[in-house]
């Protein structure tokens, strides 16, 4: 179908995009309508720039009369959790959160990052709770172990003594838990150098860790001191005051060759001595009997008292300057004279001499 003639195709829009000049219109006219386009667009620009700086200057205003300091966000709450020894004032100090001010001023992140750096803590959260509270969760290194210094017999009561953990970090610990007290120690390492927080990474402590976390939950074999000082072997004194010497390497096979000597033991109902469990095959072994040690220590209570030598009795000697009278000598008597016979000492009993351990050997 075709357009009527007498219409035009175009729309005034799309006169206005083709740049089409209308000379029906006056100068004048068109000289107005320029002035109140550009005085409104003027006008525009004033009312938003106006708008926009009132708004922030109110805002800004606003929150500082609603929020900055506003006596309903100040600080007044601190909920303090832990699992370990760490006291809240060692927390909030570290942290550097103060009291009674604004909560908003306070940086999350950079008060967990200084509770983290603390060589106790393993991990923290620190959490902002509307209007007035924070709340801060901490989860602890657990130390398994004491590093006693040389000479140190008690390392709780020492300053030169560490906690140790699992991953075999150090740390020192202001309040001691009862628990603290019954963890094993570990002797014969140099604790001069040793910084809190810090990992160790020699390895015969590794390995000392490594066994007493296989050993962790074990009733028969629980390791009371790991002397470390021999560097290749460690050295393991038990609750029975047995000796055992482990390799460096392979602790969970040596712990599996030390459990068959603990039933070979129990089976002939004796006590392990010492043992070497660095030898695979033809474990070297010594043990005691609990009965023969009894009976020994019976028999040597049961002996009488060694009886004392006439020269050990040593009477006073008078004073020289007292002048004594000359003894009569006795008249000689015509029977010869019989000597008093001395009382004999008995034979002493060699049972407790004899020597208590005897090796054997145990095959794989």
């Amino acid at each position: 179908m075709k357009p009527p003639a007498n219409k035009r195709i175009s729309n005034s829009r799309q006169r206005k995009q083709q740049h089409l000049l209308d000379v029906k219109l006056r100068a004048s006219t068109e000289r107005s309508r320029r002035f109140r386009t550009v005085s409104g667009f003027i006008f525009k620009t004033i009312v938003f720039v106006g708008l926009g700086i009132g708004a922030w200057v109110g805002g800004k205003e606003a929150l500082r009369r609603f929020v900055w300091e506003n006596p309903d966000y100040y600080l007044r709450e601190i909920n303090f959790s832990t699992d370990g020894a760490l006291t809240r004032e060692q927390v909030v100090t570290a942290a550097n959160i103060v009291e009674d001010r604004n909560i908003f001023t306070l940086d999350l992140g950079h008060a967990r990052a200084a509770i983290e750096a603390m060589p106790q803590v393993e991990s923290a959260v620190v959490q902002r709770v509307l209007p007035n509270r924070i709340n801060i969760t901490i989860a602890e290194r657990r130390p398994i172990a004491w590093v006693a210094a040389k000479g140190d017999d008690d390392p709780s009561s020492s300053e030169r003594s560490f906690l140790i953990d699992a991953r075999g970090i150090v740390l020192r610990s202001r309040v001691l838990l009862p628990e603290y007290y019954h963890l094993p120690i570990i002797t014969g390492f140099e604790t001069e150098n040793l910084v809190p927080g810090k990992r160790v990474n020699v390895l015969e402590m590794q390995s000392a860790l490594e066994l007493i976390r296989l050993n962790a939950d074990s009733t028969r074999f629980q390791a009371r001191n790991i002397d470390l000082s021999k560097g290749y072997c460690l050295v393991v004194t038990d609750q029975r005051h047995a000796k055992i010497t482990f390799g460096l390497d392979r602790l969970d096979k040596q712990l599996e060759r030390l459990y068959r000597c603990l039933d070979r033991a129990a089976a002939d109902k004796k006590e392990l001595q010492t043992v070497n469990l660095i030898v695979e095959r033809n474990i070297p072994v010594t043990f005691y009997d609990p009965e023969m040690e009894a009976a020994n220590a019976a028999a040597a209570e049961a002996m009488p008292p060694k009886p004392a030598k006439p020269e050990d009795k040593n009477p006073p000697k008078p004073p020289t300057n007292v002048r004594q009278a000359e003894p009569i000598p006795p008249k000689p008597s015509p029977k010869a004279s019989t000597p008093i016979p001395r009382a004999s000492t008995p034979a002493r009993s060699t049972t407790g001499n004899q020597s208590l351990k005897k090796p054997f050997r145990l095959n794989p």
